[in-house]
């Protein structure tokens, strides 16, 4: 029985670690900051289902911690509001795979100093 416990938890551990490698590979990456001063570029793409997708591309130059530059593009269903910071994840395979508003004080210096 305890053998077979054993097992069980290692599997456990087997494919837990497996999904969350799998994870990170594909959704996780490198954060970058940037402060949006302009409107978005807008966007009509057709999808699958033939209905119309409506959003706003920007290109931007960002910063990560250490206050590397790299220009990203990203989209957004709606026009992002001027002066606001943003958080992005940026993914090698990807490109941008999410971005989130935050505030001032939560960029790295570095990152905030080139902002």
């Amino acid at each position: 029985m305890k053998k077979i416990l054993i097992g069980l938890v290692a599997l456990v551990f087997i494919i837990g670690g497996s999904a969350f490698a799998w994870y990170k590979i594909n959704y996780g990456g490198t954060n970058y900051y940037v402060q949006i001063h302009n409107d978005g570029k807008k966007l009509e793409e057709k999808t699958q289902s033939g209905s119309v997708w409506h959003g706003y591309g920007y290109k931007e130059k960002a910063y990560n911690n250490a206050g590397q530059e790299k220009t990203l593009d990203f989209t957004a269903t709606h026009n992002l509001r001027h002066e606001a910071y943003l958080k992005l994840t940026y993914n090698k395979q990807k490109g941008v795979t999410n971005w989130e508003e935050v505030k001032k004080t939560a960029i790295p210096k570095k990152a905030l100093d080139k902002l």
